[in-house]
């Protein structure tokens, strides 16, 4: 896991390599790039995850260990909208 998320963090920083004490922010991340990472790795690991999650990481290894806990927490089914009519 570790391995992935910091080629996702390698890849959208536009950086050779990403170590586990590095922090996101201070590799240049910003916003934009961390809402790219968050949805990339929320389709990788199938979890639910929030900008807030990968903002208060202070490292890869801190980001890793969220994402691992999210893992093992149950999400719920997701549920459609449907309109009036039966239409989206």
């Amino acid at each position: 896991m570790l391995e992935t998320i910091a080629a996702v963090w390698a890849e959208e920083l536009g950086v050779p390599e990403v170590r586990p004490e590095d922090g996101f922010f201070e590799l240049g991340g910003h916003s934009l790039t961390a809402l790219r990472v968050v949805y990339r790795v929320r389709d990788e690991f199938a979890v639910n995850l929030s900008l807030r999650d990968l903002m208060s990481a202070r490292t890869l290894t801190d980001f890793v260990k969220t994402v691992q806990s999210a893992t093992q927490t149950p999400t719920r089914p997701t549920v459609a909208l449907v309109g009036r009519r039966g239409t989206r």
